[in-house]
């Protein structure tokens, strides 16, 4: 009986152990879509189309503006620590571009390392209009009430 209580408790203790260590694991998460290096060397500039590519590795979720004479794929990697914040482990960008035709021209692949941080300028645009309350609006709107617009329309 004694031999099965220490063994309970040794395995409680490994639990909380076990228990305790995962917590320390991260959290990795993967959005988009990035083709391999072993997809993107099969891919023969000057012969492949759109066709064959969209067959072969599919269709990204980006491509150009105007026409699509080039499409890229994009792949994020994101770890996160418990209570830390999500910190961008990788980055993988490939831009295939396209001549007129759809024949493939160049294909490039791109990595967290490639990239540059962009400030973003957290400045806004004041307008001239007066910023009107919910209550001003409502009651604005009562006040502006002409009676003859309304007889004009029969």
């Amino acid at each position: 009986m004694v031999f099965l209580a220490e063994r309970a408790r040794l395995l409680g203790v490994a639990g909380v152990i076990a228990l305790g260590l995962s917590a320390c694991a991260p959290t990795v998460t993967v959005h988009g879509y990035a083709p391999s290096q072993t997809d993107l060397e099969s891919i023969e500039p000057g012969i492949d189309t759109i066709f064959s590519l969209e067959e072969r590795i599919g269709r990204p979720s980006t491509s150009g503006l105007l026409r699509e004479q080039s499409w890229y794929y994009v792949q994020t990697t994101i770890s996160q620590l418990t209570y830390n914040p999500p910190e961008v482990t990788d980055r993988v960008v490939v831009a295939v571009a396209f001549d007129d035709d759809g024949i493939v021209q160049d294909v490039q692949r791109y990595g967290l390392e490639d990239g540059r941080v962009v400030n973003l300028s957290p400045r806004v645009t004041e307008t001239s209009a007066k910023r009107l309350s919910i209550l001003e609006q409502i009651f604005g709107n009562l006040v502006n009430f002409n009676a003859a617009d309304i007889l004009a329309d029969r």
